[in-house]
C-alpha cells in the first residue's frame, strides 16, 4: 500500500512516521516544505497523490475544499481520498462530491496523538470507509466503521469535542472565579480530584440528580451567581448552565436520565 499525506503539521507528521515505521510506503506534501520531514516529500500535491492507494488530507477545514479540488483529477482509479480535518458534516458531504465517486472517506481522529507510536483510533464513514478499514487492518490502528454516509464520523468527533471543550471551559471559568476569591490553589486541586474520581457511574448519578431536582440545582447555581457578582467576577459559562437547567425545569427530558428512586 502506498499512502500520501497532504499536510505535515504536528499530527500529520506523527501519523506519517507511525505508518512508515510499520512498513507502509508514505509520501507527503506540504507547501511549507519542512526542513526535517518525517517522510519523503513530493514536489507538488498532484505528484504526491498520483500513485497513492490512500490519501490522507491533514491540513485544515479552511483549505480542505480547495485542496480536494486541486488533486481530485490526479487520483488514480480506485484510490481512497480520506479527509482527517475537523470539519462539519456538511463540509464532508461537499468533499465527497468533489473527489471521484466511491473514493471519499470521512475520518475522525478520536484520540490525541502524543507520539508516532500511539495507536490510531479512527471512526470512518463515507462510501470508501469499509475499504479503508480493510486496508488498515493489522496495523497499529483501531478503525470503527460508522456508515457509508459522509459526515457521520465528523458528527461523532464534534460531539466528543463539545463535551471535552465544554468541561475545560467550565473548569477554566471556575479557576478564574476562584482567583478572584483567593481560592485558586484550593480550586485547582479540587478540580483535579473531581476528574480523578469521575466514572461512568458518577456521570449517571449526575444526570439522574439533575433530572430529579432541576429546581434545587437552579437555586444552588443562583447562589454561585450571587457570590461571583459580589466579588465582581463575570462568569463566562454560567449563563449557558442556567439555560440548560431552565430547559430541564420546563420538562425537557434528559436522555438516559432516570427520575425514579
Amino acid at each position: 500500500m502506498k499512502l500520501t499525506i497532504l499536510g505535515l503539521g504536528e499530527v500529520g507528521s506523527l501519523i506519517a512516521r507511525g505508518l512508515a515505521d510499520q512498513g507502509i510506503e508514505v509520501v507527503a506534501f506540504d507547501p511549507a516544505k519542512p526542513k526535517n520531514p518525517a517522510v519523503a516529500l513530493a514536489e507538488t500535491a498532484e505528484a504526491a497523490v498520483a500513485e497513492a492507494d490512500v490519501v490522507f488530507s491533514l491540513n485544515s477545514a479552511m483549505v480542505s475544499l480547495s485542496i480536494a479540488e486541486q488533486v481530485a483529477g490526479f487520483l488514480k482509479p480506485g484510490a481512497l481520498y480520506c479527509d482527517l480535518n475537523t470539519g462539519t458534516p456538511s463540509l464532508k458531504r461537499r468533499l465527497a462530491e468533489i473527489v471521484p465517486a466511491g473514493s471519499f472517506v470521512d475520518v475522525a481522529l478520536m484520540n490525541p496523538l502524543e507520539s508516532s507510536a500511539d495507536r490510531l483510533d479512527l471512526s470512518v464513514s463515507g462510501p470508501g470507509a469499509k475499504k479503508l478499514a480493510e486496508l488498515l487492518a493489522g496495523l497499529n490502528a483501531e478503525v470503527t466503521y460508522v456508515s457509508d454516509l459522509a459526515g457521520e464520523a465528523a458528527a461523532r468527533e464534534l460531539i466528543r469535542g463539545m463535551v471535552a471543550k465544554g468541561m475545560a471551559a467550565v473548569a477554566i471559568d471556575a479557576l478564574w472565579a476562584a482567583k478572584e476569591l483567593g481560592l485558586q490553589d484550593w480550586a485547582i486541586e479540587e478540580i483535579k480530584r473531581e476528574f480523578e474520581a469521575a466514572s461512568a457511574e458518577s456521570f449517571q448519578r449526575q444526570l439522574d440528580a439533575t433530572a430529579k431536582n432541576p429546581k434545587r440545582h437552579s437555586v444552588e447555581l443562583g447562589n454561585v451567581v450571587e457570590m461571583l457578582s459580589e466579588a465582581g467576577y463575570e462568569s463566562t459559562t454560567l449563563n449557558g448552565v442556567a439555560a440548560t437547567l431552565s430547559k430541564v425545569m420546563h420538562s425537557k427530558k434528559i436522555p438516559f436520565a432516570s427520575t425514579s428512586d
